[in-house]
């Protein structure tokens, strides 16, 4: 089992090695834990990339890129590897965006 911390900055790649940011933030359902923390905490969302990080600062209204942690396939050798077919509606969103 890794901490929460070990995540910070780690690449994310799809299978096929395309690079998609690093991350910059979990996430998990339910209220923010102070003091006693729970062992179990199950983490939904990886935040990652450009948008991830301005969001993480508060610089941005814009929506954050993440992926489901259901599509993490791996982690190995400091990258999480993640399904392919999980990031490629990002993709066609993002070139509609990119041709307005």
């Amino acid at each position: 089992m890794k901490r929460v911390s070990e995540f910070q900055l780690m690449r994310v790649e799809t299978e096929g090695g395309r690079l998609l940011g690093h991350v910059f933030d979990l996430r998990s359902r339910g209220e923010p834990e102070h003091g006693l923390t729970h062992d179990k905490r199950v983490v939904n969302e990886l935040v990652y990339g450009k948008l991830g990080l301005l969001a993480r600062l508060g610089l941005t209204q814009a929506r954050a890129t993440t992926v489901a942690w259901e599509s993490v396939k791996e982690i190995r050798d400091g990258k999480i590897i993640v399904d392919e077919a999980s990031t490629e509606g990002k993709r066609q969103e993002a070139k509609g965006k990119n041709q307005k």
